[in-house]
């Protein structure tokens, strides 16, 4: 699969998290910590302790990477907002 064809699913489930969870009220409250605490979740959320993994398994592990690449451009436009409106992100001193 091209790079092209992944970055389009990356921006399609950016587009899906943002039309159900908004990105202000939430993404502007989040800290390094905490996009790092979601990151982690969803890169981990199909894992079920098994070596040998099924086609299934894999497709799965795939949609959860672009989960967390989009959690990952969420993060960066979450700073990029901030600093662009108040010249820091609330956690910066």
């Amino acid at each position: 699969m091209a790079i092209e064809n992944i970055l389009e699913a990356v921006k399609e489930e950016r587009d899906y998290q943002v039309m159900k969870w908004g990105n202000e009220a939430d993404d502007t409250l989040n800290t390094p910590y905490s996009w790092l605490t979601w990151i982690n979740i969803f890169g981990t959320k199909w894992a079920c302790g098994q070596h040998q993994f099924t086609t299934e398994m894999t497709d799965d592990f795939r949609q959860r990477m672009i989960q967390v690449a989009a959690l990952a451009v969420a993060a960066v436009e979450s700073i990029d907002r901030q600093r662009e409106e108040n010249g820091k992100t609330f956690y910066e001193h």
